[in-house]
C-alpha cells in the first residue's frame, strides 16, 4: 500500500508540474521559445516631389533691402513654379519672375518695374482651381496696389489681368474677386470683380459708411451697392444686389 501511495503522489506531482509549466508558458513565454510578434503594418508614404528650382522658397516678410532670390510653388493641377528675382532697392526695385512648368522648363518670363521689395504671392482669386500670381506694390496710403496675372484652364502662360488697389484681397463663394479699400475714416469701398478672357472686369461696389451717433462716435453703418459695369451680368435688380453684396462676409467685416 505504501508503494501505491508513493506512486500516486508522484503522479499527482507530475501533473501539477505539467500544469504549472503550461500556465507559465501561456502567460510569460521565454525568449527564444516563440517567434517575436509581427510588426504593426505601416502606412505607405509618398515623398513629396523635389522642387524644380534650386532657389530657396519665398518668405512672407519684406525688407527694405533687396530680398534674396526665391521661388513660389503653385499647388494647383498645373503645378507651375515661379522663380522670383529682385534687382534694385526700395520702391524702385524691379522683379523678374521666371515661370517653370512641372518638368523645370522655362515657359514664360514676367518683369515688373518699380514694384518695391514685397514678395509676390500665389492665390486662387476666382475659385476656378488655378492660382493667380499677385505682385503687391506698397503705396503711400494705407492701401496696396496689386498686379494680377491669370491663366485660364490648364494653360501654362499667364496674362496680365489688371490692377487692384486696397488693403486686402478676398474671394466670394460665387467666384468673384474682392478688394477692400479704405476711402476715408468713415467710408470703406469693397469692390467686386470677375475674370473674363484673363482680364479683370469691375462688377459692383459696396460702400460702407459709418454713422455718427451724435456724440462723435460710430453709431452703426449703412451699406449701398452701385453698379460699376457688371450688374447686368448678375441678373439682379439694384435692390437685390444691395441685399446680396452687403451680406458678403468681406463687407460684414467692416460694418458696424
Amino acid at each position: 500500500m505504501g508503494r501505491k501511495f508513493a506512486a500516486g503522489a508522484l503522479a499527482a506531482a507530475t501533473l501539477a508540474t505539467a500544469a504549472c509549466a503550461r500556465h507559465t508558458t501561456a502567460t510569460a513565454p521565454m525568449a527564444g521559445n516563440l517567434a517575436p510578434p509581427a510588426a504593426e503594418p505601416t502606412q505607405a508614404t509618398t515623398a513629396p516631389a523635389a522642387p524644380v528650382s534650386d532657389l530657396p522658397p519665398c518668405g512672407d516678410i519684406a525688407t527694405a533691402a533687396t530680398p534674396p532670390d526665391c521661388y513660389l510653388q503653385s499647388r494647383d493641377r498645373v503645378g507651375l513654379t515661379f522663380e522670383v528675382r529682385h534687382t534694385g532697392t526700395g520702391q524702385r526695385a524691379t522683379v523678374t519672375i521666371s515661370v517653370l512648368d512641372a518638368t523645370g522648363a522655362q515657359v514664360q518670363t514676367i518683369t515688373e518695374q518699380s514694384v518695391g521689395t514685397t514678395a509676390p504671392r500665389l492665390r486662387d482669386l476666382d475659385n476656378d482651381g488655378r492660382d493667380e500670381l499677385v505682385i503687391p506694390i506698397m503705396l503711400a496710403s494705407s492701401n496696396t496696389r496689386y498686379l494680377v496675372y491669370h491663366a485660364t484652364g490648364d494653360s501654362v502662360h499667364l496674362q496680365r489681368a489688371g490692377e487692384l488697389a486696397g488693403i486686402g484681397l478676398d474671394t466670394t463663394a460665387a467666384g468673384y474677386t474682392v478688394v477692400t479699400a479704405r476711402d476715408s475714416y468713415e467710408l470703406w469701398k469693397i469692390e467686386f470683380f470677375y475674370f473674363d478672357a484673363d482680364i479683370l472686369h469691375p462688377l459692383v461696389t459696396a460702400e460702407v459708411k459709418f454713422l455718427d451717433d451724435g456724440t462723435g462716435h460710430i453709431g452703426g453703418s449703412e451699406c449701398t451697392v452701385t453698379d460699376t459695369g457688371g450688374l447686368a451680368r448678375t441678373t439682379l435688380t439694384p435692390d437685390q444686389a444691395t441685399t446680396q453684396f452687403c451680406a458678403e462676409p468681406t463687407v460684414l467685416r467692416v460694418r458696424r
